[in-house]
């Protein structure tokens, strides 16, 4: 419904040309492109709340190509933060990031990049790489598919869910996931751990729908002079729910780790979840103390001028698998959507 509601506004915003007729005050100087799955269309369950977070190939090159044919430069992480450092906005710039680092980024996203010569980076999850990092999202979604209910403890009381149809399974998981966004990392932990022994079969049915990009993988791409690597922390945990310690440690240790295995430095990151509730003022402040050049969050929005001066809070803007139309590729370059939607506001960086 939501999503529903959105694309109506979206749309309303570009059939009536409105866009095109605001976007001269509001737009940017350029965009980063959030993208996470990259893989082909295959015939999907109808309960599958996560294929937002992936696109096709053949969308992936028509958002190329669309975004060439607007007048925009595609670049690299380091030109990002060139331009902004040196205030050099005479061409407005796109620069496409994947997050997490699955193998399918090289089977079907890097032939795309390659074909069209476009530099692209991927935000590394380590824990992603080496099979650690606890994906629960995807686990839910498994559990929720294959229950017709779904018991748990949560927020301290047995709570039941009739997960038996489709809309019950997308009311169930939406209910679950935004409770489990909400709550502090211990508790969000446990909450998973009583998840998954009361589903043991389908929990374990998640392991292996997440291939993992190898560090080959990595390696390779790196070698065609495309790629740039980012770090995107060890666990994928929220840093906001984290001691500061711990903060610094998931953000360094996945630096390190990165530069030791594919032998480049790691200048730039990017926040696990990356909405104001996972990432803010603190996490900011100490990417920028770590030395990192750029971080990025999802928080919607082009690149400002006066992004220059936040240059550890980015906006970057999702090319997500229920806006595969070349329309909303104008639309959020045009910077309108989301300058309506922050009250008017350029930036959201505290």
């Amino acid at each position: 419904m939501k999503t529903t509601l959105y694309k109506t506004g979206l749309n309303a915003i570009y059939y009536t040309g409105a866009f095109r007729a605001l976007r001269k005050n509001v737009c940017g100087v350029g965009a980063m492109f959030t993208l996470h799955r990259v893989r082909p269309s295959t015939a999907q369950r109808a309960f599958a709340p996560n294929r937002i977070l992936e696109i096709t190939p053949d969308f992936l090159e028509t958002s190329i190509i669309r975004v060439r044919q607007l007048g925009y430069q595609i670049v690299s992480l380091d030109e990002v933060h060139r331009r902004l450092v040196e205030r050099d906005f005479s061409e407005p710039f796109v620069s496409f990031t994947l997050d997490d680092g699955y193998a399918d980024n090289y089977l079907h996203a890097f032939p795309v990049f390659k074909k069209h010569n476009v530099p692209f980076a991927i935000y590394v999850c380590t824990g992603i790489v080496d099979g650690t990092a606890r994906l629960w999202w995807r686990v839910l979604e498994e559990v929720v598919f294959a229950e017709n209910v779904v018991t748990l403890l949560m927020d301290g009381r047995l709570r039941s869910f009739q997960t038996a149809t489709t809309k019950q399974k997308y009311r169930a998981f939406n209910e679950i996931y935004w409770s489990l966004r909400g709550m502090a990392h211990e508790t969000q932990m446990a909450t998973m751990d009583d998840l998954e022994q009361r589903y043991v079969q389908s929990a374990a049915t998640s392991r292996g729908t997440d291939e993992p990009a190898s560090w080959e993988m990595l390696s390779e791409m790196l070698g065609t002079g495309l790629l740039t690597v980012g770090a995107h922390t060890i666990t994928h945990d929220a840093l906001s729910k984290l001691p500061e310690a711990r903060v610094m440690e998931e953000m360094k240790d996945s630096q390190k780790r990165l530069e030791k295995e594919l032998g480049v430095a790691v200048k730039h990151f990017a926040y696990p979840y990356g909405d104001a509730a996972s990432a803010a003022g603190r996490e900011f402040k100490i990417a920028k103390m770590l030395g990192f050049a750029t971080a990025v969050t999802t928080r919607k929005g082009g690149v400002q001028p006066d992004h220059a001066d936040h240059l550890h809070a980015l906006p970057r803007v999702s090319l997500n698998g229920d806006y595969q139309d070349p329309r909303y590729v104008d639309l959020f370059l045009s910077e309108v959507p989301f300058f309506l939607a922050r009250g008017l506001r350029r930036l959201d960086v505290e």
